[in-house]
């Protein structure tokens, strides 16, 4: 690799190298035809190898752009049936995944390089290049694919390489140098027109969104909306609005808000958004579905319009640490070690009493189903079809044919049935250990490796912090997963953690707004009241089920009272916060007035018993 005189990195050109065909634009686009895209691991090899021949090859600046326009459509294509395998599923990858991660992000950069060999002929080359489309054409898909990467590695919460940044600027610059950056082109494969200025200022804009605050579905639905919203900005030298950007062109960083900028005598952009924020105003106000899909939206644009609108600054100052702690990923692992707690916060808030309701497998929920299924197996123990002790499988020769496969059939079954609810529970719910980098009295930033993290831990997520006092008490604090980051070696993955509040009260909660009485009691817990921010007691639940103005039943150690969810605190992907009023008074199962009943004289409950006996 080197730099070359517009300042853009390029492969080292090779005059004695032989490349695998003939580097021409009619042979190399009945090669990709040739290619066995079915086949993805070799066709993404065979691409990739294309690419570093032509990059190492002379060519000239025409034919060499031809022959990128060739293998394009093809390399996107394969991207993105590679990102499937990568993208989506959990913050810690696989090995495999690493290594396909990381071959999606050599294609995107070889192809860079590519559209850099074509700038660098154009401007350094001694005779006058009148064709301004292929100028155009180079930069725009050179900055296409810086961000792409860039995308890529925020997607994957990773550091964007300083190299990247510094590229980015300099094709920009030489965009502005040649006065092209308006100028648009098309894309056929993917029907789309852009202009080096609207995907410069669409990177920008993802830059400035905090990134890592967001999941990997909520940083493509934000990419997708971009074009919408660059349209909306102003990218200028001298700008007067308060509210802007900054882009150290010189630098290799990403844009900063002007709060966090130091002043130099760097020649800088100002990034100005706020006509971009009224116009999420405006998007906001439209949405009226609410399926999935329309809530996820909703918090993006919430998020984004809180972000752009005061930017991000620490409020605290932070004190480094060296020490361990034990936390709980996830609203229902951190509702079900409080209840394992000691003291008031273990005692039993799921409602269960000795009655037929609250017993599981009750017979009053059984069917005559069931009861036929218990019959049919009786009946297959004493029907012997090939005089063995077991009983039979439906297939008859099965014993005969698979002697093997019958045993380990069985084996797994009976491990099945041994392993009980509570075992599965907890082997889910437990405590893993974090190594604490700085405090603050805001929150933490954590560390711990990617292969401990659980699939579901993301941004947004609630976490538990179990620490103990001087006198060895136990004692837990609420937090919330504002920020991740993967650092660049080994499998390192930091948390910056905001703190809700230092405790919490596990209960069970039920939506009463519906007609059904059928409702389940759901995990959720009470967040005390912060005196100092003058903030009331609030509910933290999931975000699926409850909205403002619910109606809920809370059953709280026994007490059990309704109320109603005034209004939504903060909400993400896992978690929604409440701040709610009770309605009525106490509905207490041990109060006098209504006496407890031995449940085998509850005639209700033995209603549905008497077919099934």
């Amino acid at each position: 690799m080197k730099q070359g005189s517009s300042g853009l990195t390029l492969r080292e050109y090779q005059v004695y190298h032989k490349p695998a065909i003939e580097l021409t634009p009619r042979k190399v686009t009945q090669w990709v035809k040739n290619l066995p895209i079915a086949n993805l691991g070799d066709s993404s090899k065979s691409i990739y190898r294309l690419l570093i021949d032509a990059n190492q090859s002379l060519i000239d600046p025409d034919k060499r752009l031809s022959i990128l326009n060739s293998i394009e459509p093809a390399a996107h294509e394969l991207t993105i049936a590679l990102e499937k395998q990568f993208l989506n599923s959990r913050i810690a990858l696989s090995e495999k995944q690493k290594k396909i991660a990381a071959l999606v992000q050599a294609i995107q950069t070889e192809l860079s390089i590519g559209y850099h060999s074509v700038i660098e002929s154009i401007i350094s080359s001694e005779v006058k290049w009148t064709n301004k489309k292929i100028l155009v054409s180079a930069i725009a898909l050179a900055i296409k694919y810086h961000g792409l990467v860039i995308l890529r590695c925020y997607q994957l919460y990773a550091s964007v390489p300083s190299r990247i940044w510094r590229e980015l600027y300099c094709l920009y610059q030489i965009a502005k140098q040649f006065e092209v950056e308006n100028n648009e082109i098309s894309v056929d494969h993917t029907k789309e027109r852009f202009s080096a200025h609207n995907y410069f200022s669409r990177i920008l804009l993802l830059s400035a969104a905090n990134p890592y605050q967001l999941r990997q579905r909520e940083i493509q639905m934000l990419w997708d909306i971009l074009p919408e919203l660059s349209s909306h900005i102003t990218l200028m030298s001298h700008a007067y609005n308060k509210q802007h950007y900054i882009i150290s062109l010189n630098s290799a960083s990403p844009p900063i808000h002007k709060s966090l900028y130091q002043k130099d005598n760097d020649k800088n952009l100002k990034l100005t958004i706020f006509p971009a924020v009224e116009h999420l105003k405006q998007m906001l106000s439209s949405i009226k579905r609410s399926d999935q899909n329309s809530v996820r939206k909703t918090m993006l644009l919430r998020h984004l319009i809180q972000t752009w609108s005061h930017g991000t600054h620490r409020s605290f100052a932070r004190t480094s640490c060296t020490e361990s702690l034990d936390i709980s990923i996830g609203l229902g692992a951190t509702h079900y070690l409080l209840m394992q707690t000691p003291g008031e916060q273990g005692e039993d808030v799921s409602g269960s009493s000795d009655t037929l309701e609250a017993m599981e497998g009750s017979l009053k929920n059984a069917t005559l189903l069931d009861v036929a299924k218990r019959r049919n197996e009786i009946l297959k123990q004493d029907y012997d079809y090939l005089s063995s002790s077991g009983p039979p499988s439906d297939d008859v020769w099965a014993k005969l044919y698979r002697p093997d496969q019958v045993a380990k059939q069985k084996v797994d079954e009976l491990e099945a049935k041994n392993r009980s609810r509570d075992s599965i529970v907890r082997d889910s719910y437990k405590l893993q250990q974090v190594s604490l980098l700085n405090m603050s009295p805001g929150g933490y930033c954590i560390q711990i490796t990617s292969e401990k993290l659980p699939k579901h831990a993301q941004t947004g997520e609630i976490l538990g912090f179990l620490e103990k006092d001087v006198q060895e008490r136990e004692h837990w604090s609420i937090g919330v997963v504002r920020w991740v980051r993967r650092q660049a070696k080994g499998s390192i993955v930091q948390m910056g953690v905001q703190l809700l509040a230092p405790g919490a009260l596990p209960i069970n909660v039920q939506l009463r707004n519906s007609k059904s009485e059928t409702n389940e009691y759901q995990r959720a817990l009470i967040l005390p009241a912060l005196t100092g921010t003058g903030q009331p007691a609030t509910l933290i639940t999931n975000p699926l089920s409850f909205t403002t103005n619910s109606k809920v039943r809370i059953l709280d150690h026994g007490q059990e009272y309704d109320a109603r969810l005034s209004k939504e605190v903060a909400s993400s992907s896992s978690f929604r916060q409440f701040q709610f009023e009770k309605l009525g008074g106490d509905k207490n199962s041990d109060s006098p007035e209504k006496p407890p009943q031995d449940p085998s004289y509850d005639a209700q409950d033995l209603d549905g018993v008497w077919d099934l006996i």
